[in-house]
């Protein structure tokens, strides 16, 4: 006959049903309670956030003076990256709460953590692009390479999608002149083309196409002309071997989804955020910048589909008001407390052991139950 070696009718059934609830509460306690730990890079990613908050700063006043009475519909936050919806220098749609969503200095500490991905160190020679399309995340990503002090090359776009630089008074090029004669970045684009369809601003009028090439102008940055969209890939190519001096490129960064960039739709589809190191197998990516880098084994940093990017990192969609630098994931990340588990645990092993060794909470009833019901 097998023996039982325990049984909950030897013991308190009022103790060990507190016991029971109290281990709950202690699980639920440790759930609620989770400490914040400092990400990796967390100085160097503060320091970034810092910067390109200072940089909204500097933009806001010049940048409002170009808005409508009614521009907080649009900008909750007043920055003053918000652009019109159509404008002569508008190249394609674009989307008010991806660029809502961008507003956000906190974006350079995204950057920074890819950057240290990448494997870069102090010096090194990275290839960028750039819109007009997320003013507000070029500044992110200047604020990146600042403080990491690499050594960008810059070839811009100078038009811009919906709601992004589309005033032709203040375009990205304007703005990131302001930025470099203030003294917090050390460096601009070297080159812009007009962007927009086949990169040569096809579908905007000779007003606009006149005014993009003024802006060019003003802030003596060259044009980059091509013929057609592989013509634009093959030039831009070039400019960066020629630019870099001899120097390897590291690595190439990429801010919004120009098609020059990224390729076709299938290219978009392809090309996902963050970093990539390998062209995929499956499928054949159209030409694309982007795949001209990977096809030299130089690894390439994507920032595409900004919302996604903001929910992955824990910062907010759409704010209402400038967020602060240090906030979201990508700065802390929330995790148990040792203490507070091993506590839990200790209370909950003494406990069960008093109860079941040490006769905790026993009475009367339980004490004189027949023989038979404690062991057989």
């Amino acid at each position: 006959m097998t023996k039982i070696y325990w049984s909950p009718w030897k013991h308190s059934r009022i103790a060990l049903f507190l016991l029971a609830i109290l281990g709950i509460l202690g699980l639920l306690l440790i759930e609620t309670c989770k400490v914040k730990k400092e990400q990796s890079y967390f100085k160097k990613k503060l320091h970034a956030a810092k910067l390109a908050e200072r940089g909204f700063q500097i933009l806001k006043p010049e940048l409002l003076k170009h808005k409508k009475p009614d521009y907080k519909e649009l900008d909750p936050t007043n920055s003053g990256f918000i652009g019109d919806f159509l404008t002569p220098v508008t190249s394609n749609s674009g989307s008010l709460s991806a660029k809502q969503t961008s507003i956000n200095p906190n974006f350079a500490a995204v950057m920074i953590q890819f950057l240290k991905k990448a494997k870069l160190e102090e010096g090194d020679t990275v290839a960028v692009a750039v819109s007009g399309s997320f003013p507000a995340l070029n500044v992110c990503l200047y604020a990146a390479l600042e403080t990491l002090k690499l050594k960008p090359i810059i070839i811009s776009s100078a038009s811009a999608s919906q709601f992004g630089a589309n005033h032709p008074q203040m375009l990205w090029l304007d703005m990131e002149r302001e930025l470099a004669e203030s003294g917090i970045f050390s460096f601009k684009s070297s080159y812009a083309s007009l962007g927009g369809i086949q990169d040569k601003a096809m579908g905007i009028s000779k007003e606009g196409k006149d005014l993009l090439g003024r802006a060019l102008q003003r802030n003596q940055v060259k044009l980059l002309d091509p013929l057609h969209f592989d013509d634009s890939i093959e030039k831009r190519m070039k400019l960066y071997e020629e630019l870099s001096g001899g120097k390897p490129i590291k690595l190439f960064v990429n801010v919004g989804g120009g098609t020059t960039i990224l390729g076709t739709n299938l290219g978009k589809q392809v090309f996902k955020n963050g970093l990539i190191t390998n062209l995929p197998e499956e499928v054949h990516v159209p030409n694309s910048v982007i795949k001209s880098f990977l096809e030299r084994e130089v690894p390439v940093i994507n920032f595409i589909q900004i919302e996604s990017l903001a929910r992955k990192f824990g910062l907010p969609q759409t704010p209402k008001k400038v967020p602060k630098p240090g906030e979201g994931r990508v700065f802390y990340s929330e995790e148990y407390s040792p203490l507070l588990y091993l506590s839990v645990f200790l209370f909950l092993l003494v406990g069960l052991y008093g109860v079941t060794r040490l006769g905790w909470g026993e009475n009367e009833e339980d004490r004189h139950l027949p023989k038979s019901l404690r062991a057989k």
